[in-house]
Parts: structure tokens; sequence; C-alpha cells
């Protein structure tokens, strides 16, 4: 009997208070970022009702900051081993 192959499909990794809400991480199937998020993200905790990232999460893709490709959340297709890591940034005084 021969063994399949898995699929590689997107990890999202879920940092701080955020795990509460997702666990640690999950697998997704593959899409653009703003129709995965907009799947898991029920309660509205990373994006704002405007479709955008909220302010004070770092959102990274394969370790670089999302802003850095200059396309949209609609228009980032994720796939196969992709990560995406989220990280709420805190500040105080």
């Amino acid at each position: 009997m021969k063994r399949r192959k898995q699929k590689a499909m997107p990890k999202f990794v879920f940092e701080g208070p955020l795990v509460s809400f997702f666990g640690k991480s999950l697998i997704a199937e593959d899409g653009s970022l703003f129709e995965i998020l907009s799947r898991l993200d029920k309660s509205k905790v990373i994006l704002d009702s405007s479709g955008r990232i909220r302010p004070g999460i770092l959102v990274l893709l394969n370790g670089k900051d999302i802003r850095l490709f200059g396309k949209t959340l609609n228009e980032k297709i994720l796939s196969g081993n992709d990560e995406v890591r989220f990280i709420p940034v805190n500040h105080g005084g």
C-alpha cells in the first residue's frame, strides 16, 4: 500500500491572549489571508469591522511583517508551507 503525501497547508500561530480565542495554532485551507481570517475571526478580535487588522496586532507571514509585502489582505494568497503568526503588541507607560 502506498502512503499518500499530505498536501501542505498554511499554518496560523497565535501568541499571548489570542491563544484563548484561537488556540496555539491551527491549519487552514488555501486562500487569501482575508478570506481565511474572516472565517476564523467570528468575534472580530483580529479584524475590525472594515476588514483591517486591528491596531496592536503584529502579523508576520513567514517571519516578515505583512505590511512589507505591499498587498492588501485580499490580494495575499496563502498556500503550501506559509506560516502566519499573530502577536499582540502591548504598550504601557
